[in-house]
This record gives C-alpha cells, sequence and structure tokens, in this order.
C-alpha cells in the first residue's frame, strides 16, 4: 500500500492519562442540574448510569519521561453527583471530504469533490500500529496555541486519533479554535464514516470536558490520550481521564486501531487562496518556535511507546509546514500565506 492511501484513511475528522472522576463528596452542596456556571462555559448536569458502570483505565505511562503535568486541576466544578457539559460546543462546520484517493491506486483526479474540498489543509506524522506493534491507543503532548481565525466559519485544530478502516472507525482528541475567542478542548469520533462529534459521549471528569477553555494552557504541552480499555474507547487530557465514547457506538466492532495520527488542520469555509487562518502558531517550521508535538506513542494498555519512522503529509506547503526530523517529535504550522 503506498503512504498517501494509507493517509487518505486519516482524512475524514474534523476542520478534526490518570485521574477518573473519583469518588463523589458527600460534604458538597447539592445543586440543580442544567445549572450554568458564572462564567456561562459551562452547565452542569447529572452523573449518568453509563459514567458509574466501569471504572477509568489505570494510570497511562509514557515510557522513559518523568516530566511533571502541564497543570492540575483539582477543583471540582460541580456538585457531588454531577459532571460539567460545555454550554457551547458546536460541531465543525460541515463534513470533510478526502483530499486524497480513496482507494489504492486511485487517481488524485478521482478524489471526493464538493464545494469546499480544496479549503481542508494538513500537515502532519502517521504510523500503521502494525508497525508499532501496539494498537490500543495513540498520545503525545500538543502545545496548545491560539491560532489567528480568519472567517467565523474557519476551524484550526491539532489532533491525535486512532483510526480502523478507510476511516470507517476513529476517536480523536485535540483542541481547536472555532468561533470562539479561546481554543477548546477537541473530542470527537466516527462511526461508520460518519462525524459523529460527541454524540454518545460520557463525561466523568469533575472539571475536563469537551469544549471547555484552554486559555490558562496555552504555551503549555499538556497529554492527550485515546485509549481502548474494556469495552470503552476512552480520552485523557493533561493528567486525567475526561470520558469515553462506549464501545457500543460501533456495536462492539472497533476494538483497536490499525492507523495512528498526529496532525495539524486549517478548515478554511470559503476555500479563500491564501487560506490565511494560522496553524498552530502560526510560525512556519523548522522555526523552533512553531507548533509543536512532542512524545508522539502508541499504546498498548498499559504504556504509551515512542514512534519512530512516522510517515509524513503535508497538502499545502505554501500554506503550512511540517518538520519531522524522523523520531517522535514534530514542528508544524504556517499563517497560510496571510
Amino acid at each position: 500500500m503506498q503512504p498517501h492511501s494509507l493517509f487518505s484513511r486519516i482524512a475524514c475528522l474534523f476542520s478534526l492519562v490518570t485521574l477518573g472522576c473519583g469518588a463523589p463528596d458527600a460534604k458538597e452542596p447539592a445543586a440543580q442540574a442544567d445549572q450554568p456556571s458564572a462564567v456561562g462555559h459551562y452547565r452542569c448536569i447529572p452523573l449518568s448510569a453509563e459514567a458509574l458502570r466501569v471504572t477509568a483505565p489505570s494510570t497511562a505511562l509514557v515510557v522513559g519521561d518523568s516530566r511533571q503535568e502541564a497543570q492540575v486541576t483539582t477543583a471540582r466544578l460541580c456538585p457531588s453527583g454531577q459532571v460539567p457539559q460545555a454550554v457551547y460546543n458546536p460541531a465543525p462546520p460541515r463534513p470533510l471530504a478526502s483530499w486524497l484517493p480513496a482507494m489504492p491506486g486511485a487517481s488524485e483526479d478521482n478524489r471526493p469533490v464538493h464545494a469546499s474540498a480544496d479549503s481542508i489543509y494538513y500537515v502532519g506524522v502517521y504510523k500503521p500500529t502494525s508497525e508499532t506493534g501496539y494498537s490500543l491507543g495513540v498520545g503525545a503532548r500538543l502545545q496548545i496555541n491560539n491560532p489567528q481565525v480568519a472567517h467565523t466559519l474557519d476551524q484550526a485544530s491539532t489532533v491525535v486519533s486512532m483510526v480502523r478502516g478507510a476511516s470507517t472507525s476513529i476517536v480523536a482528541t485535540g483542541y481547536r479554535k472555532f468561533q470562539t475567542s479561546y481554543p477548546t478542548l477537541l473530542v470527537g469520533h466516527t462511526v461508520g464514516g460518519v462525524f459523529q462529534h460527541v454524540t454518545g459521549w460520557v463525561q466523568v471528569h469533575p472539571s475536563y470536558y469537551p469544549g471547555m477553555d484552554l486559555s490558562g494552557y496555552i504555551g503549555a504541552k499538556p497529554r492527550f490520550f485515546v485509549l481502548y480499555s474494556g469495552t470503552d474507547w476512552w480520552v485523557y487530557f493533561n493528567d486525567a481521564w475526561v470520558g469515553y465514547f462506549p464501545g457500543s457506538r460501533w456495536g462492539g466492532a472497533f476494538t483497536s486501531g490499525d492507523m495512528a495520527h498526529w496532525y495539524g488542520e486549517v478548515f478554511d469555509a470559503g476555500a479563500r487562496l491564501p487560506p490565511v487562518t494560522d496553524m498552530g502558531n502560526g510560525l512556519f517550521p523548522p522555526n523552533a518556535a512553531s507548533g509543536a508535538i512532542d512524545e508522539m506513542c502508541t499504546h498498548s494498555g498499559t504504556n504509551c511507546y515512542s514512534i519512530g519512522a512516522g510517515q509524513t503529509y503535508v497538502s499545502n506547503a505554501a500554506y503550512y509546514g511540517l518538520y519531522y526530523p524522523g523520531l517522535s517529535n514534530l514542528r508544524y504550522g504556517g499563517n497560510g500565506g496571510g
């Protein structure tokens, strides 16, 4: 299989390990569900019965790493028995077409086309799990940036994801900036080749949640993991498990991934040339200050092992760039020529 046909399995995502929720504290005051927070970023909702069905995975270890987490959040945002939910966490602008052939041997001219097919830009690294030996998850440290987004429907994101099949089954996490003035925690999944955003998501953490404001992390490099554990796909941010997508979302058929990937993406809603929305922090690599994805790894279920010799893809080097020396770190980004 050619590298381009492998990476095409990545592309249906958006313009896309240790504390659990813990035991509720009986001394905390009660509050009504759906009570908006003071800052308006989240509301409190009841902890679901589904959230109590399973226990969060054990600590996600990155082999060889001993650095501290970017920031530890211990304050519970909601009363006992409740968890936060974003007030505003819109689905991405529209479903995305693949920018590469869907089948091995197909030509570039046969790729799916719609009105904005040429307005999606990617740079990144991908690795078949058959080459790493670990197919239960993917992880990395992502430097959180606050990219300049030029137009209302543009989206900038940085993603780690695990894929199975021709992009038919995906779980992804990272951060994005879409219709906000700050980056937010990105969580999403694809079922049967259709992007489902956070439908079916089970929230367990009392502080971290999809769509949360990441302004306090700008410049930091928190950990992100996706991991299949038990019967479910879990998402980890910084120092804790956030929640999971039940394996029943895929009818129990998605139990491991065959492709791991780490990438930056810009969705330019109007197919403008140049696109001008930033990827990463807007700096082109190999500038040492450009956006960073470090400690890329694939997960065994217990440890996340660093990768090497990943394959690369850059959709348009005039607008966004990639520097990848071949190990487990990369630099990426650009300003779209603007």
